[in-house]
């Protein structure tokens, strides 16, 4: 392919992709209710972090496995209910767009057309982000602030690349799951099994770490199944950045990079292929829109 061609579906592709985001944008004024459920579940989020501050301290063996004192548990629950909503808006967003389609009977034209795949799905996916982050930025001022680090320009900036880290590596699980909605149709509710799964395996509501308290053989496979998903680092690495040296991570924090870029980079391959898969099909035999 020349240059002069990669230029031109480069460009086809931005052109997509920001068309579909400022398409996004303008449709959520017609469903103001799902701002205001946003708004709710992130306040119902924060008030569930504070009870379980105020009711739960961890155990012995969780806390000297992680280094997470008694007094860190809002901040803790908090933290990993906030950057859940960033990582279900990468997972859900791709997938909506798909069933949004299938029901609309204009998923085969898509993938028929010469237009890009990867921007149609991503659009969803960084306008809902964008929204987002109107909830997301109060709760993370008062995580800060009940943390006592709020003027801190060094905690307040590496948490936002985790965050931003988190977006990145989580599309890549929502390309995958949007192309698996395709092919096995009725995927839904298996992935909302697998992603309340997966908060749980990858330490949204538990230290990965602390694992080992519960059940020694157990607690050992789950860490190391936890270790396969993006999902993990980004948690690990928003609390070692929240409460510092004291926080114990999983690895190393140079590796846990390495690590969030490898598994991030596995799902794209994985999706990568489904969708050549997806495209196949369509071409061939079309998609038999249900």
């Amino acid at each position: 392919m020349s240059i002069q061609n990669v230029r031109i579906a480069f460009n086809s592709s931005m052109r997509v992709l920001g068309k579909g985001i400022w398409r996004d944008l303008v449709n959520i004024r017609r469903y103001k209710l799902r701002l205001i459920g946003w708004l709710m579940n992130m306040m119902i989020g924060l008030g569930a972090a504070y009870i379980f501050g105020v009711i739960l301290n961890f155990n012995p063996i969780t806390t000297s496995e992680t280094g997470i004192l008694s007094t860190q548990v809002f901040v803790f629950f908090a933290g990993g209910i906030a950057l859940s909503t960033f990582s279900d808006t990468a997972l859900w967003a791709p997938m909506g767009r798909v069933q949004q389609d299938i029901h609309y009977g204009t998923l085969e034209a898509v993938f028929v057309s010469p237009t890009s795949r990867i921007a149609y799905l991503l659009s969803p996916t960084i306008a809902d982000s964008l929204l987002n982050l109107l909830f997301f930025i109060p709760s993370y001022l008062i995580i800060l602030g009940v943390h006592g680090v709020l003027t801190d320009g060094y905690i307040v900036g590496t948490t936002i690349l985790v965050v931003l880290l988190t977006i990145i590596s989580m599309i890549s699980f929502g390309l995958f799951f949007a192309m698996l909605a395709i092919l096995i149709r009725r995927i839904q509710p298996i992935a909302i099994f697998l992603s309340n799964i997966f908060q749980f395996i990858c330490g949204a509501f538990v230290p990965v770490q602390a694992f080992i308290g519960i059940n020694k053989t157990g607690g050992l496979i789950l860490k190391n199944i936890a270790q396969i998903f993006p999902y993990t680092y980004c948690y690990d690495l928003f609390r070692y950045y929240m409460f510092g040296d004291a926080y114990t991570t999983l690895f190393p924090v140079w590796l846990e990079y390495v690590l969030l870029v490898a598994s991030s980079l596995l799902f794209v391959v994985l999706a990568y292929f489904l969708l050549k898969r997806v495209e196949k099909k369509a071409k061939q035999t079309g998609l038999s829109i249900l």
